[in-house]
């Protein structure tokens, strides 16, 4: 179902180096609409710029199966998306699952196994030539 919204979504957005943030904010808000009609809980939506890599936080609960969306703007050919979770004994972060297809927007499905924050990681793999910037916007999801 995911990648069929994806599919039908239209990116018409403009990158950092242009002047518009709003159509990256209108791919999120038909995102919204289609979520709602499917009646799962977005916990969180977030919007921001990134160059090469971006990292933001959130706690989750094994009790949620969630989705992680991440998507951008026209300036980006492959967008990855990794989910990790800090391992004490060895001192790292550990990928639990990750989406590294070339596309403009990345979903992983995870359930966590215990309550912990994990790291989300947005990195552009490749921009479209002239771009070096983007605007991305990231869905949490659970059912």
């Amino acid at each position: 179902i995911l990648v069929s919204v994806l599919f039908s979504l239209s990116t018409n957005a403009q990158c950092i180096n242009g002047t518009k943030s709003s159509p990256i904010y209108k791919v999120g808000e038909k995102l919204v609409k289609k979520f709602d009609k499917l009646g799962a809980e977005i916990v969180r939506i977030e919007y921001d710029l990134v160059f090469s890599s971006k990292d933001t936080f959130r706690d989750l609960s094994p009790d949620w199966e969630y989705n992680i969306i991440g998507f951008a703007d026209e300036g980006v050919k492959d967008m990855d998306l990794k989910v990790l979770q800090y391992d004490a004994m060895k001192g790292e972060w550990i990928v639990l699952g990750s989406d590294t297809s070339k596309n403009s927007y990345a979903s992983v499905i995870i359930r966590p196994n215990r309550v912990d924050t994990y790291k989300i990681q947005i990195s552009v793999y490749e921009y479209f030539e002239g771009y070096t910037a983007a605007r991305y916007g990231l869905i949490i999801v659970h059912n």
